[in-house]
């Protein structure tokens, strides 16, 4: 009967009648979605008991699909990362596509969550390090995941058992309908059937405009996971697909130290460059972020947990062929960049100051704020109300989605801040950003510096009073370990920050350094005016840093009120 040769029943799954797929004996129904089912089954070939996965027969009547899974199944079964599920077999039987692998006994992340709120901030980031290793090891085979979400994220024990303590080992399941690196093939409309291939939830902005999907796109969904894992809820709580759409292109989820109190703020910024809407400006790679998450949690005085150790060795993959390229690996952070012309113990420039990104690297120390190109945004306005009017047409007789949320609007203290800008912007061309979340009372993005030498993106913020204006700074540049310039460091000499000066009164404070993707940052406060500013050259380097010091030591062109 069902259980031959196979451990007992999972417990909470409902048992369905005995039936034959191939050489497998269906034993029990553990699970089902939108590409197929899960099955127990007893491989009576190899007499053994594995978990099958059978797609639905739409999927095996498409051509171009079929012909695409088999070619990545089998590359994700070359795949011998301990953290992913070995694939035995695939194939076809019956009009229906396959895939038979190893049985893991287990709980899946979204049940622990539920079961059990969120994580120890150390337990969420060592499941996240541990899906980290499995996308790192299929991207460098050129394969992209695409369907990273808590239900495919597998917690087991070395033992077998729900796991306790440290005895935790995490696989990332279903990489077997996972598609390659640059192939389009097929994935031209959400709305064909099969090819909506993961959970909007967990979505990448890029995917809802049908643009390629790349190995940025698994760190935008591990992102996700990350801060689920930690806050108990997902990033953004719309249900209908317009909104969640509209969210996913243009909205800040709030941190989740604002959600959970206690969590270590850095792990805010490591979220939002993760969720950040243009690939450009996310982790490079899966372990780049999950090791900034582990950093994160160092300040706070938490170790991250190791993990147990694979609940069985990982079978030896059949001849696997190596694909160009190799593992990526984390270069960790940039060394100290030279900026120049800030003297040590204040920096001087007659009166004012700096710029961030609208489309780039958001403000660093704080959840990130690009957003796309205007082009991509245009493409999600149209995507959404083609949305929109197929469920008006549809016509299903529940109630009509919600109309998306407003984007940033202007107000009062938005014309506040844009009677101040630098003069080096013009205030028509700026558009209100989203919030920081930090107290501030209005944002704007303002583009490019109107001189050719100036920065490349800016963003300015307002503040009830300069005294929080100083204080989101200097949490700003702590989050990012930026150290203090003293004894005799200057800008951009050294990296870091410090006060600037006008006949040596301290008028508020500056930073500057340049990030992982080779981007010049500048950052400063006017404690007067109660304003925060950061402005970049995106992959300018060192050479860019000095741009921007240069720039704004000239009061005119970059000097708030000037």
């Amino acid at each position: 009967m069902a259980g031959t040769g196979g451990p007992p029943p999972l417990r909470g799954r409902p048992r369905v009648e005995m039936r034959q797929f191939g050489p497998y004996r269906i034993e029990e129904l553990i699970g089902r979605g939108g590409m197929g089912e899960v099955y127990r089954a007893f491989d009576t070939e190899h007499q053994r008991t594995v978990a099958l996965k059978v797609l639905t027969e739409s999927l095996a009547a498409d051509r171009g699909y079929r012909e695409r899974f088999r070619r990545e199944a089998h590359a994700a079964a070359r795949l011998s990362e301990p953290h992913v599920v070995p694939i035995h077999r695939y194939g076809e039987f019956d009009g229906r596509l396959f895939l038979d692998m190893r049985l893991v006994r287990g709980r899946d992340l979204a049940t622990v969550l539920a079961e059990e709120g969120p994580l120890a901030p150390a337990r969420a980031v060592s499941v996240v390090g541990q899906v980290a290793h499995a996308l790192d090891a299929a991207h460098a085979e050129g394969l992209v995941h695409r369907d990273v979400k808590p239900s495919n994220v597998l917690v087991c024990s070395s033992s077998g058992e729900p796991a306790e303590d440290d005895d935790e080992f995490v696989y990332l399941v279903d990489f077997g309908i996972a598609r390659s690196v640059g192939d389009d093939g097929g994935t031209t409309a959400l709305t064909q059937v099969g090819s909506a291939v993961g959970s909007f939830d967990y979505m990448a902005p890029e995917r809802f405009l049908e643009r390629p999907a790349d190995a940025r796109t698994d760190v935008y969904s591990l992102a996700c996971v990350l801060f689920e894992a930690l806050t108990g809820r997902r990033p953004f709580l719309a249900r209908d697909l317009a909104p969640l759409m509209w969210a996913h292109l243009n909205d800040t989820p709030p941190p989740a130290s604002r959600l959970r109190p206690g969590l270590a703020a850095a792990l805010d910024d490591v979220v939002a460059r993760g969720l950040a809407k243009d690939p450009a400006d996310r982790w490079h790679s899966a372990g780049a972020m999950a090791t900034a998450a582990r950093r994160a949690l160092a300040p706070a005085g938490v170790a991250p947990r190791p993990g147990a150790v694979p609940p069985a060795p990982t079978p030896v993959p059949p001849s696997p062929v190596p694909l160009p390229g190799g593992p990526r690996t984390d270069p960790g952070p940039p060394p100290p960049v030279p900026l120049a012309g800030l003297p040590t113990g204040g920096a001087t420039r007659a009166p004012h100051g700096p710029p961030p990104p609208p489309g780039g690297t958001g403000a660093p120390g704080r959840p990130r704020r690009s957003v796309l190109p205007a082009v991509l945004l245009a493409a999600a306005a149209l995507v959404a109300a083609a949305v929109l009017v197929v469920a008006l047409v549809a016509g299903s007789g529940g109630p009509a989605a919600a109309d998306p949320p407003a984007r940033p609007t202007a107000g009062p203290q938005h014309d506040a801040l844009l009677a101040i800008v630098p003069a080096d912007f013009d205030p028509s061309d700026c558009r209100p950003a989203p919030s920081a979340g930090d107290g501030d009372v209005a944002a704007v993005d303002c583009g490019r510096a109107a001189s050719a030498t100036g920065p490349r993106t800016a963003r300015f913020f307002l503040y009830p009073d300069g005294e929080q204006a100083d204080a989101v700074f200097t949490e700003d540049v702590t989050g990012l370990g930026l150290p203090t310039l003293e004894n005799g460091a200057s800008c951009p000499a050294s990296q870091g920050y410090q006060n600037w000066t006008v006949d040596d009164v301290v008028m508020g404070q500056v930073a500057c350094y340049v990030d992982q993707t080779n981007t010049a940052v500048l950052i400063w406060t006017e404690t007067d005016d109660a304003t925060e500013a950061v402005v970049t050259i995106r992959n300018g380097g060192t050479a860019g840093l000095a741009q921007l010091v240069e720039w704004w030591n000239e009061a005119e062109l970059s000097g708030f009120g000037a």
